[in-house]
């Protein structure tokens, strides 16, 4: 019984060893990611395959005025930020079902500080080998170009 539990021991502490290890992996991968999405001067938002939120990165936040937190897990169409989102339905559509892999567009919006911009969108597929499964969608601002009178 001894020799039984003994064994079964050094087996868990492989399985937690290896665990460990796994972890370290995981985090370091997470923190490069994140990275990534730093260095990244543009909104970025990923979506899964129903459009909910997945990334919201800070870009996004400044540019939208809405926190990671607020809008991950929520359906992109419904959120209510200063950018006509029903816009993206089509390019979205286009992408999700594999017609296209990438869509552009302009749009007037109002960033998070209530000034007039041009949102510059562009969407693309989340591809995996086995297939599309969310959105990429990069988003920019540039200020309208303010009337003299």
């Amino acid at each position: 019984m001894n020799e039984e539990l003994q064994s079964a021991n050094e087996e868990l502490e492989t399985m937690n060893e290896e665990l460990r290890r796994r972890s370290l992996e995981l985090n370091d991968v997470n923190g490069f990611f994140e990275s990534v999405l730093l260095s990244v001067r543009m909104g970025v938002i990923v979506t899964d395959e129903q459009l909910r939120v997945v990334v919201w990165n800070r870009e996004a936040e400044d540019l939208w005025g809405l926190r990671a937190d607020e809008v991950e897990g929520r359906h992109l169409l419904n959120l209510d930020i200063g950018f006509p989102v029903d816009r993206l339905r089509d390019p979205i559509r286009a992408c999700l079902s594999g017609q296209s892999r990438r869509e552009a567009l302009t749009a007037p919006a109002m960033n998070r500080r209530g000034r007039a911009i041009e949102a510059q969108v562009i969407c693309t597929p989340l591809a995996r080998e086995d297939g599309i499964r969310g959105i990429v969608i990069l988003m920019e601002q540039r200020e309208t170009p303010s009337v003299a009178g």
